[in-house]
């Protein structure tokens, strides 16, 4: 009697990223992804059904550190057209289009309304109206997994196919697929950290009973403010309304731009850093009005109110997808250094505050309105502790100052 292996997926959390490649190469659907005590996606094996096989093992792209490929060129960019919606400066909406006028299909994070809530998810856009859904930042794990087994029937039938994501699902894509597709692009994102879904949709849960309805969708970065002041949640309500929350007042988005709720694994990100896993890099082009004035003497081509990405070319695939897919760009090169100056994820993984084992645990224990309510403790005692010294020591003249800058919270 032969044994039967026991795979191994991980053994740290860290060594983790969540991102269902595993599961979804299963010949056996023996993986299921669920969620650990603190909400994040892990993948668990029923051993009943696994064959011991190793292709999940195989398919995982974050342990083999799958692409890590140096940037061959860096610009500003610019996309064409209305770039509202975008985060930035609308290059993947630019991008996106041109594979739609070739007959070919975009996969991107995109809200959906389910039964227990909002979640995020990668889903297929052949249209104008799919990549609405795709446009702006969603600053929560999406599940990526559900989507490679389309990917795979697609690249088979010769339809040029557009993957953007998380460095982490990009590996993964490519771990699940085991082999190069020519047909295949990939851009990843200058990611800081991914929250859990479960931590999302608990936070727009307390949104929806204080507002008293459901909500459908979300945009993180609202550019009411122009780009520079886009750090707003915008909620979208089942019966029409919409609540545009400030970051700062935003439990959810203060964690994470506070980098207090991230897996395990962000911390130690082998792709924060100038070694990208995607055919090309897109993200804000943070500091570009120090590092790159010379593009912005140009305003009708580079407005900073708008938004202005960075764009990393990290491979001849890479070159290809601009060459085929980026021509209505608009792109001025600069060092590489430049864009990595404004953006720490791309010198080195974000650096766990000593706060985030405090949300994690209250999360394991209460839930979301845990995390909240420990939230608004640790920020009524800072800002109390604030108003208390200036009171004291700051002349009147300057308490407006303080206080606008305590509302405003951080950017």
């Amino acid at each position: 009697m032969t044994s039967r292996r026991v795979p191994v997926l991980f053994t740290d959390a860290a060594d983790c990223c969540g991102c269902g490649a595993c599961a979804a190469r299963c010949p056996k659907g023996a993986i299921e992804m669920t969620t650990d005590e603190r909400g994040f996606a892990i993948p668990v094996i029923d051993f009943d059904s696994c064959i011991g096989c190793g292709a999940c093992e195989r398919a995982c792209g974050f342990q083999a550190k799958l692409g890590q490929h140096a940037s061959r060129s860096s610009y500003a960019a610019v996309g064409r057209g209305d770039i509202t919606r975008s985060s930035s400066g609308g290059v993947f909406a630019t991008m996106a289009r041109a594979v739609f006028a070739e007959g070919g299909v975009v996969f991107g994070a995109a809200c959906e309304r389910e039964d227990d809530g909002l979640s995020v998810k990668h889903i297929a856009a052949t249209d104008e109206s799919g990549l609405l859904r795709l446009q702006n930042s969603k600053y929560v794990q999406s599940d990526a997994g559900v989507c490679f087994h389309d990917i795979l029937q697609y690249l088979k039938k010769g339809v040029p196919v557009l993957f953007c994501g998380t460095p982490c699902q990009v590996a993964g894509l490519k771990g699940y697929l085991g082999h190069d597709w020519p047909n295949l692009f990939t851009a990843d994102l200058v990611c800081h950290g991914v929250p859990s879904g479960s931590m999302f949709r608990g936070a727009i849960a307390s949104y929806e009973k204080k507002y008293g309805s459901r909500v459908v969708d979300a945009m993180f970065r609202c550019k009411k403010d122009g780009w520079l002041g886009s750090f707003y949640l915008s909620l979208f309500f089942e019966n029409g309304s919409t609540v545009t929350i400030r970051a700062s007042e935003s439990a959810y988005y203060d964690l994470f731009l506070k980098l207090e709720a991230f897996r395990d694994s962000c911390y130690s990100c082998p792709y924060a850093s100038g070694l990208r896993a995607g055919d090309v890099t897109l993200g804000d082009f943070w500091g570009v009005e120090d590092r790159c004035p010379e593009a912005l003497a140009d305003s009708a081509r580079f407005d900073m109110q708008k938004g202005i990405s960075c764009l990393l070319v990290n491979n001849e695939r890479g070159e290809k997808l601009i060459g085929n897919f980026g021509r209505s760009l608009t792109l001025f090169e600069v060092p590489f250094d430049d864009v990595a100056a404004g953006n720490d994820q791309l010198r080195h993984p974000s650096i766990k505050p000593d706060a985030r084992e405090q949300y994690m645990a209250a999360f394991a224990d209460g839930g979301w309105d845990a995390v909240e309510r420990l939230w608004k403790k640790r920020n009524r005692g800072i800002k109390w502790a604030i108003k208390k010294v200036a009171g004291k020591i700051v002349p009147n003249g300057a308490k407006q100052t303080i206080k606008n800058l305590i509302h405003r919270g951080r950017r």
